[in-house]
């Protein structure tokens, strides 16, 4: 059916650490000098916390026979702790460098608190909140601070990746919106903060 490929294609394109690879890069081009002091380590610093050691969950779990066989929710464990494992260490790396920008320390922060939120709801109040949700609505908010509100036209990609995910059946409405909803809050909170 051409809808659930489309969606199937939507919801690949927009995984969590493929919007922070977007997001990163928006900044990169967008001003370099600004959001990353002009030094290119910084923009690899981020790409590599945020999008590969996230991406690895993915091909950990496609590639080792005993996390293959737990499926799509092993998956989904998987890829919330190699998230929170790269999250935690791309903060603790912010205290090496010399001199981390606001968007990044902004940005950094997000991702780390939304993604222990969205945790807890998820291990300890058995919600199961959208990570696809929350892992576009928070970026996309964080780049209107920081590359101004000219980049509101990307604010039209969260009802398509929610649309996504809800016609695969991965999530119901309320568990899209808990997702958005916990990004939204987290770094329009650290952004006004920082900003």
């Amino acid at each position: 059916m051409m809808k659930q490929k489309i969606a199937y294609l939507i919801s690949s394109l927009f995984t969590v650490p493929m919007v922070a690879l977007l997001v990163f890069t928006i900044m990169w081009f967008d001003n370099s000098k600004t959001n990353f002091n002009g030094n290119f380590y910084y923009y690899l610093n981020s790409i590599f916390f945020f999008t590969i050691i996230p991406f690895c969950a993915y091909i950990v779990s496609r590639t080792v026979p005993k996390f293959k066989a737990g499926g799509r929710e092993l998956e989904r464990k998987i890829a919330f702790v190699f998230g929170i494992v790269g999250y935690v260490l791309g903060n603790i790396s912010l205290m090496f460098l010399k001199k981390p920008t606001k968007a990044m320390i902004g940005l950094y922060l997000s991702y780390l608190i939304s993604a222990l939120i969205l945790a807890f709801i998820n291990k300890v109040l058995k919600f199961k909140a959208s990570g696809h949700a929350c892992g576009i609505t928070g970026p996309i908010v964080a780049i209107n601070f920081i590359a101004g509100i000219r980049m509101i036209y990307l604010a039209l990609l969260i009802p398509l990746v929610m649309w996504s995910r809800f016609v695969l059946k991965r999530h119901d409405t309320k568990q899209l919106l808990a997702g958005a909803a916990t990004s939204f809050l987290v770094t329009l909170i650290i952004m006004i903060w920082i900003y």
